[in-house]
C-alpha cells in the first residue's frame, strides 16, 4: 500500500524472485479495460479500481488454493479492499500481512515523471500527496518498509521483513521452494500502495 513510485513493484518482484511468491498487481487487471482505465490525470478510474480488485481477488484465491505465497499489489486505499483480501486469505487458510511501502513523496513523483516520459501513465505529484494523506489514515497495517536508499538496502529490508513475518516452518518451505522456483507457503502479503 502506497502511492505510485514508492517501490511496490520492486517489492513484489523481490518477493517473487527471492521467495518464490506469485505476484498480482491491481494495475495489470485495470489495464484490461484499455483507455477507460485511466482518468485525464493518469490515475485509475473508479470503474477500473473496482474491476481490478475483483479480478485480483479471483486470481489470488486460485493461487492460495495452490498453497502459494501471494503478493497482491495495489493501493488498497479503501478499508473494504483491505478487509476483503484479509478475509480471502483467512478463508484459504493463509496468514495475511498488510505491508505499506513508503518513500518521500517528491522521490515517488520524480519516478512517476520518469515513467511518463517513457510513455507510461500515472498521477501527478498533487495526486500522489493526496493518496499519501489517505494512506496515513489507513488502519490495519501490519508492517511498514521504507524505500529511501539504494536498491540493495531496499532488498535487505524486504528480505528481513519476509523472514520475520513467516513462521520458521513456512520460512523453510519458502526457501526450499524458491530455490526450486516452485511457489512457496500459504500466506498472502498485501503490498498496499497507491496506484489504484
Amino acid at each position: 500500500m502506497e502511492f505510485p513510485g514508492s517501490g511496490k513493484s520492486t517489492f513484489a518482484h523481490r518477493v517473487a524472485d527471492r521467495w518464490g511468491a506469485i505476484s498480482f498487481a491491481s494495475e495489470t487487471f485495470a489495464d484490461q479495460l484499455g483507455a477507460a482505465a485511466r482518468t485525464a490525470s493518469g490515475d485509475l478510474s473508479k470503474d477500473a479500481i473496482v474491476h481490478a480488485y475483483k479480478a485480483m481477488a479471483v486470481a489470488a484465491t486460485a493461487a492460495l488454493e495452490q498453497k502459494s505465497l501471494v503478493v497482491a499489489v495495489g493501493s488498497f486505499r479503501a478499508e473494504e479492499q483491505r478487509t476483503r483480501f484479509r478475509e480471502l486469505a483467512v478463508a484459504s487458510g493463509a496468514t495475511a500481512i498488510t505491508i505499506r511501502v513508503t518513500c518521500p513523496v517528491a522521490v515517488a513523483a520524480e519516478r512517476v515523471r520518469a515513467r511518463i516520459a517513457l510513455g507510461e501513465r500515472g498521477p501527478g505529484e498533487e495526486a500522489i500527496r493526496q493518496i499519501d494523506a489517505e494512506l496515513d489514515r489507513a488502519t490495519g497495517i501490519d508492517e511498514i518498509v521504507t524505500n529511501d536508499a539504494s536498491i540493495e538496502s531496499f532488498h535487505r529490508r524486504i528480505d528481513a521483513l519476509i523472514q520475520g513475518s513467516l513462521d520458521p516452518g513456512l520460512l523453510n518451505q519458502a526457501l526450499d521452494r524458491a530455490s526450486d522456483r516452485d511457489p512457496p507457503t500459504a500466506a498472502i502479503v498485501q503490498d498496499r500502495q497507491a496506484t489504484s
